[in-house]
């Protein structure tokens, strides 16, 4: 049996951890008890709310917020970072399993870091279409 000095109060988290460190057992008269236990001149047990981890998250307004970043990449950079990517990964050996699970979650990385900036640029027909590219590329990878 516990002693009431070393229980807890019966929120659940105490319960829990209680119940793994004394077992089934041991469980069953510590929850009857602890149920009893109460903070002195107190109504309500030591530990009335929920740990923070378990309280639900604040809800977010219901409109979308905007994609805003402080990152600037002038049009000659994206290009460059376009056509770097695009040849490595058109170079690489297709065949070597081995390479592409090494680098295939690094190449879906930086695809995702360029599909942001390049966002700005898209209506340009030159940067357009190389990302096209770009995503066709990678489109025919997965499918390889």
């Amino acid at each position: 049996k516990i002693s009431l000095q070393t229980s807890l109060c019966s929120c659940a988290f105490c319960v829990v951890a209680m119940a793994m460190a004394v077992g089934r057992r041991g469980f069953v008269h510590f929850r009857a008890s602890a149920s009893r236990l109460l903070v002195p001149g107190a109504s309500t047990p030591r530990h009335a709310t929920a740990p923070i981890f378990w309280q639900p998250a604040p809800t977010l307004a219901a409109a979308a917020r905007p994609y805003i970043t402080v990152v600037k990449y002038q049009r000659e950079d994206v290009l460059a970072k376009l056509d770097d990517f695009r040849a490595e990964v058109f170079s690489t050996n297709w065949a070597d399993y081995l390479n592409l699970v090494y680098n295939v979650p690094f190449w879906e990385s930086e695809l995702d870091k360029l599909t942001s900036i390049v966002q700005p640029y898209l209506h340009e027909p030159e940067v357009g279409a190389k990302f096209g590219e770009v995503q066709e590329l990678m489109d025919v990878l997965y499918q390889c």
